[in-house]
């Protein structure tokens, strides 16, 4: 009987959802459901957003170039490495999170491509040395978060 139940309860949970969801069955075991809407999503300009098997993807209008893309962890929170791209495609930020938080190195350029500032982050804090450059590449300022 309870193993019919768990098995209604996932039938209806697959037509109802488009988002990833968790079913505890017990103690021991935990099921997550992943629905792939990638398709629908593929030729539609207002749907600018994939999140697919843990992964992120954002798009300019028209889908033609990259926003925003990394990783999420089973929480959907950001996890791993994040890069955001200008309209025509050059990486003008690179940022590592765990679980949601910046945790690690960070890199963003100006518009121009050239390194703006690169630092650490500790949860969410800025650590350590960070350095600021103008657009031509040049140091123009250095701080110590640790301080």
């Amino acid at each position: 009987m309870r193993n019919s139940l768990i098995y209604l309860i996932f039938i209806s949970v697959i037509f109802s959802c488009q988002e990833e969801v968790s079913i505890d069955l017990d103690d021991n075991k935990d099921v997550s459901i992943t629905l792939d809407d990638k398709l629908k999503n593929v030729n539609s300009d207002a749907n600018l957003k994939d999140t697919v098997d843990f992964k992120c993807q954002e798009w300019y209008p028209g889908k033609k170039q990259l926003k925003i893309e990394g990783g999420l962890d089973r929480q959907n929170r950001r996890h791993g490495t994040w890069y955001y791209y200008n309209e025509e495609g050059g990486e003008i930020s690179m940022t590592t999170y765990t679980n949601g938080r910046k945790q690690g190195f960070s890199i963003v350029k100006h518009p121009n491509g050239a390194i703006y500032y690169t630092g650490e982050y500790d949860t969410d804090k800025k650590v350590g040395q960070w350095k600021f450059y103008d657009e031509k590449g040049k140091k123009v300022n250095e701080v110590n978060y640790d301080n």
